[in-house]
């Protein structure tokens, strides 16, 4: 919030009156019933077994057919921007394709021989698995480190004398730093339906990424010390 209001200062502005609630038509009533069976759905999703992704495909598609829908084509066309749908579908197939490829497989054993990685050097080890996070993160977005990263966990844990718990817990730091927009879909959704230019984001992104570095990654490598997830 404070990089927000550094960054993009904004005056405030007097809000007019707003007109008085009207009662909900029938569509507005029956889109409410279906966010709400929708999200109940994704609730419950650990007892049915149906993929949130499916459920919520299934409610979009329910929102655009003819009659049953809310959206004609027109409607459809002028609210949706399809050059975002696009660009977050290649953000995904991305993640997608190196995974299944075993190119990010390649890209992680590479890198973990080429990491500065030693036992008796923990503080070292925790600084360089941030860095692997983040570098995947480039690669694969951040939908792609978790299914890169964990598999290779072990393996650094070894060559770094670490708890696996606490390499596991190091790669949070790099996916949920994104240093580029692209790296985390909902902020490039967010761009899009705000229409915020890139460079705004970019900025943004580069600020926060570095309070991140230098404030707060040495503040979780004490908390983790005092946790005893890393040896002193």
């Amino acid at each position: 919030m404070a990089c927000l209001c550094l960054l993009f200062p904004a005056r405030p502005r007097p809000i007019e009156e707003p007109p008085p609630a009207e009662a909900l038509s029938r569509d507005e009533k029956r889109l409410g019933s279906l966010l709400i069976a929708t999200l109940a759905l994704w609730m419950s999703d650990a007892v049915h077994g149906v993929s949130p992704a499916w459920i919520g495909l299934a409610a979009a598609c329910l929102c655009l057919l003819p009659r049953i829908g809310f959206l004609n084509g027109e409607e459809f066309a002028a609210g949706v921007n399809a050059r975002t749908c696009i660009y977050i579908a290649g953000i995904l197939s991305l993640a997608a394709f190196v995974s299944y490829s075993g190119l990010g497989t390649v890209i992680g054993e590479w890198l973990l021989r080429i990491l500065p990685l030693d036992p008796a050097r923990p503080e070292n080890g925790f600084g360089a698995l941030v860095g692997l996070a983040s570098a995947l993160n480039f690669a694969v977005t951040a939908n792609g480190v978790p299914a890169l990263f964990t598999p290779l966990a072990q393996s650094l844990a070894d060559a770094s004398g670490l708890p696996l718990l606490t390499v596991l817990m190091a790669q949070v730091i790099g996916y949920a730093t994104p240093l580029l927009p692209y790296q985390a879909a909902p902020i490039v959704v967010a761009m899009g339906m705000g229409q915020v230019p890139a460079k705004d984001g970019i900025r943004l992104c580069l600020a926060l990424a570095a309070i991140t570095f230098f404030l707060l990654v040495p503040l979780d490598h004490g908390w983790f010390v005092l946790l005893g997830w890393i040896p002193r």
